[in-house]
């Protein structure tokens, strides 16, 4: 069989893939709030998580009267927190997996050429 490796030709990905094995945490960062994607989700999350805070708050200090009532909106508070958290982890994690998965595939490719 013949070899024909392209060992010596420049593959297109390969400056991608070692840009991101020594990414920073400021790169990393960018990548998260740098595209509308992530965002979005980002702000909604943090949105979520203080209007949460600001009902357990409330609730807590007792400026909502009825015990009943203030109980209620802690609990709808607590949740909201939950949800922002989640929200924000999701994204995140989202966003990491896709440039990882897409880092892997380029090397399998610049692999199997080799």
């Amino acid at each position: 069989m013949i070899d024909n490796s392209n060992k010596s030709k420049k593959v297109e990905g390969s400056q991608i893939i070692s840009s991101a094995s020594g990414s920073s945490s400021s790169s990393r960062i960018h990548l998260l709030f740098g595209s509308i994607d992530t965002l979005i989700p980002m702000g909604a999350a943090a949105l979520q998580i203080m209007t949460g805070l600001a009902l357990i708050s409330l609730s807590i200090l007792g400026l909502i009267t009825p015990y009943w009532f203030s109980a209620i909106l802690s609990i709808a508070g607590s949740v909201s927190c939950m949800a922002g958290v989640f929200l924000i982890y999701h994204t995140s994690a989202k966003k990491g997996s896709l440039d990882s998965l897409i880092n892997q595939a380029i090397r399998r490719v610049i692999e199997s050429q080799n």
